[in-house]
């Protein structure tokens, strides 16, 4: 199914309806930093858009479509607001999850509202995860659930070490009514994602709401016998991460708009000349500009080279998807040295304390933060691969 949103025309109407909804985010885009979540309003814009739908299964209603697309709509949807597309992305991403569980889970999460969002969210270490018969039983807090405002279900991510075998990770979903949020949300970047904590007590998860992400080495996973769609088996851990690393992309671009619209009628400081003039102006917008450009082109090309992997019936091997992994990072790497080289340009006005420049800046800075996109651990993670050496992270075996 590769490029099917592109052939059908699916794909060029979102990225539209992305690109609308761009000066509504901008207005709004302060909002979210001083609640700490999104407004309402952003996140229903999102339902009605059908951008939640973009990976949830045709047979709830779903487009089915491809993670390209949702790539194309958060580098449109980034460059109004950060916090409203990381949300937009990280409540997809849990889409995408549900549609590879078994069906039990998804009739479970959208037989009677197919527009139910689930968010996900990190363990504590002191987080107690005990297996018991018939699925698993947990305690104890779970962080960064970006999104949770507007979920009903939470993917609890299980790092887990049986008494036989090797150790797994896990998405298990719990219900809004088996968890408590808390409050603790409050950071300079991305603050209006909502990221907060959750606290469960000895609460059950059966296994058929469970997602191992090793299972899918046998290049199927439980959703995919009624969801048969090239996208619920394609490798979570080599290329599930572009949630991540898609607002960065949009966020680039929407400093690029506002510092070049910025510099067209600007001058120096001594008045007689136009910044626009000056070749090390020009030269620097040039290379931020390329930069960003091949930093979404290589989240695109390593997506498509994974549906077309995927079809040919091969699982690509640990080498190749430490690659998109690593490539995942260098792209927001890219994005990072652009927002570096522009937030330099926009001198002195970026500094005052309502500037979307450096709200753009600072939200880039949290996106490149988060672990499938820091680069020292995803570039180690390739070499090890590519000289042959043991990886730590049991996520590389799925």
């Amino acid at each position: 199914m590769a490029g099917a949103s592109n052939r059908n025309g699916l794909r060029e109407e979102l990225v539209a309806r992305a690109r609308d909804l761009v000066p509504v985010l901008r207005e709004r885009a302060a909002i979210p930093d001083r609640t700490r979540t999104l407004p309402p309003a952003t996140h229903e814009a999102f339902v009605d858009a059908g951008f939640y739908r973009i990976l949830q299964p045709a047979r709830y209603g779903g487009y089915e479509a491809d993670l390209e697309t949702m790539i194309d709509v958060a580098a449109e949807l980034g460059r109004g607001c950060g916090s409203s597309t990381w949300v937009f992305t990280n409540l997809l991403m849990q889409t995408w999850i549900n549609g590879r569980k078994d069906g039990r889970a998804q009739e479970e999460l959208w037989a009677d509202d197919p527009n139910a969002q689930t968010a996900s969210s990190f363990p504590d270490p002191a987080a107690e995860i005990r297996e018991v018969d018939g699925g698993f039983e947990v305690s104890g807090e779970w962080h960064y659930s970006s999104g949770i405002d507007f979920a009903s279900w939470n993917n609890l991510q299980l790092f887990f070490k049986p008494e036989k075998g090797p150790p797994f990770v896990a998405f298990a979903a719990v219900p809004e009514s088996d968890y408590e949020v808390i409050d603790d949300w409050d950071m300079t970047g991305l603050r209006g994602t909502g990221s907060r904590s959750l606290r469960v007590e000895e609460a059950f998860i059966p296994e058929y709401r469970i997602h191992r992400v090793q299972d899918e080495q046998a290049l199927r996973t439980p959703g995919s016998r009624i969801n048969p769609g090239t996208i619920y088996r394609l490798p979570f851990w080599g290329i599930g991460a572009r949630a991540f690393s898609a607002p960065a992309v949009g966020l680039a671009r929407g400093m690029m708009d506002y510092v070049v619209d910025d510099i067209r009628d600007r001058t120096g400081a001594r008045g007689n000349v136009k910044l626009a003039e000056q070749p090390t102006v020009q030269a620097r917008v040039a290379e931020s500009g390329a930069e960003i450009d091949a930093a979404w082109s290589m989240l695109l090309r390593d997506c498509a080279d994974a549906t077309a992997i995927t079809e040919a019936g091969r699982l690509a091997d640990l080498e190749t998807r430490t690659r998109w992994r690593r490539n995942n990072s260098f792209a927001v790497q890219l994005c990072l040295r652009a927002a570096d080289r522009l937030y330099a340009l926009a001198g002195m006005r970026a500094m005052e304390p309502d500037s979307p420049v450096a709200r753009i800046w600072r939200d880039i800075r949290a996106a490149s933060s988060q672990v499938g996109t820091a680069w020292d651990p995803q570039a180690t993670n390739y070499g090890k691969a590519l000289f042959g050496l043991p990886l730590a992270d049991p996520r590389a075996r799925g």
